[in-house]
């Protein structure tokens, strides 16, 4: 990993010092009574990530601990730009999940790998077999532009494309060509109305350990809140996603 750096971020908001507009705290006061308080939070994420820290393999890289006071897309936003990747889990179990999530897909401008609750990687797993999912989108292309470290590393690497034999997105292949990075292309007809459930099925037959893919091809809000392809990825999604806005 040369000399890269890991760090865990802790965002704490505490209404207390939160500067926001006064509903904004109120609902942080709120949710301290089904979710703790701010330190209550804090306290517990710290426990997990010394638990989790505690089961590393040996030879795992460090990571490092650090907490700041304040709002969570606001804080996650910037921390951002001093980052090559963020690495989120793809549930939103209370409103601070949630909005890590939202600012690091909607505002990072990061690449962000998204990992599932449900997913534990096996001892010694690497991404060694990927699939990228191809459309005609500039999203599209950011992602397999910042998925290169991984997909030279692997030992599979299959390009998805659901859609017609002649689709423009299919240009997305020269990037791979490019890259040096031999590959299979995969093209299918559409033949689910959910094109995020039809993407998944196509990288689980095609034997991926990671999907990679862009995010939020159509309008932000209608995709987020009407539940699109991306949302449908984020929450069916069984293996991690390298997803870039």
């Amino acid at each position: 990993m040369g000399d890269c750096t890991i760090e865990a971020l802790n965002v704490v908001v505490d209404p207390g010092l939160l500067v926001a507009a006064s509903e904004e705290v109120d609902m942080q006061r709120l949710r301290e009574h089904w979710e703790g308080t701010a330190s209550e939070r804090s306290a517990a994420c710290h426990t997990a990530f010394v638990a989790w820290t505690a089961g590393a393999a040996q030879d795992a890289p460090p990571v490092a601990w650090r907490t700041i006071v304040g709002d969570e897309q606001v804080v996650v936003t910037q921390e951002a730009n001093n980052a090559d990747l963020l690495v989120v889990i793809a549930h939103e179990r209370n409103m601070d999940g949630g909005d890590a999530l939202h600012a690091a897909l909607f505002d990072s401008q990061k690449p962000v790998l998204i990992v599932p609750v449900s997913w534990k990687p096996q001892p010694g797993q690497s991404f060694s077999r990927v699939a990228a999912g191809l459309s005609d989108s500039d999203a599209a292309r950011r992602a397999i532009e910042a998925a290169t470290p991984w997909l030279e590393g692997a030992t599979d690497v299959t390009a998805i494309r659901i859609g017609d034999a002649g689709d423009p997105a299919l240009k997305l292949e020269a990037l791979l060509d490019d890259a040096g990075i031999a590959h299979q292309l995969h093209v299918v007809p559409r033949s689910h109305e959910n094109l995020g459930q039809q993407l998944l099925t196509e990288a689980h037959l095609a034997g991926a350990d990671m999907l990679v893919t862009g995010a939020y091809r159509h309008n932000q809000l209608i995709e987020w809140f009407a539940g699109g392809t991306t949302r449908h990825l984020l929450a069916k999604a069984d293996i991690p996603l390298l997803m870039v806005p």
